[in-house]
């Protein structure tokens, strides 16, 4: 399981970093004189910045295929699996790939495969965070993350702290204890009004 990892650390990414990110890579795209007629947003992690794509460089046509190879809290599936392909015609167009961020490179490796075979004219990807240690390198990258970090971005808050809390048996204890818990053991920092808000959630995933 990845969150039982030696000196597991996490880190929350706010939508504002995010969106600046994607503002880079879009710089990065117009930069190399591609156009792109469609943006494929991996589901659930790559939809949001395959949006703001479609808005910085003026794409009309935004779809996503959904792989599942993390459960919520860093849980690792044994297998990467497509389960909710492509559903538009793509063939023979320039189609931009995007994920939250390329980690083992199993996901990116997937739905390229996946995109590969409707045979698009060009594909290329696009993740908001790389981490060292992937096997296949996209194209166009926010942020290179040498030292390995969880990545919590802040449309998977709630479900991540959940996992984590209910995991450790921690999820029924004081404020103060859970939030120091969240220090020490994943060198997270959490705000009281955010944590509260994530507890209010909580009979949605327990």
């Amino acid at each position: 399981m990845e969150h039982e990892k030696k000196d597991f650390q996490a880190k929350i990414v706010t939508f504002t970093e995010v969106y600046d990110l994607s503002q880079k890579i879009s710089r990065q795209i117009t930069d190399s004189s591609i156009s792109f007629d469609v943006v494929v947003g991996i589901a659930r992690g790559g939809v949001t910045p395959a949006r703001l794509f479609c808005d910085f460089l003026n794409v009309d046509t935004l779809t996503s295929l959904q792989i599942r190879h993390y459960t919520s809290g860093a849980q690792q599936l044994e297998d990467v699996k497509i389960t909710d392909p492509v559903g538009v015609n793509i063939r023979d167009k320039n189609v931009l790939l995007v994920d939250d961020v390329n980690d083992s490179g199993k996901t990116l490796s997937a739905a390229t495969d996946q995109i590969k075979s409707l045979e698009p004219a060009l594909l290329k990807s696009a993740v908001i965070h790389e981490k060292e240690n992937t096997q296949i390198k996209a194209d166009f990258v926010g942020e290179y993350l040498k030292e390995w970090k969880w990545l919590i971005y802040q449309w998977a808050v709630t479900e991540d702290i959940l996992e984590f809390l209910n995991k450790d048996d921690m999820l029924d204890v004081p404020e103060e204890k859970a939030l120091n818990h969240l220090r020490k053991k994943y060198k997270l920092t959490i705000d009281p009004d955010l944590y509260q808000h994530i507890l209010e959630m909580k009979n949605n995933y327990l």
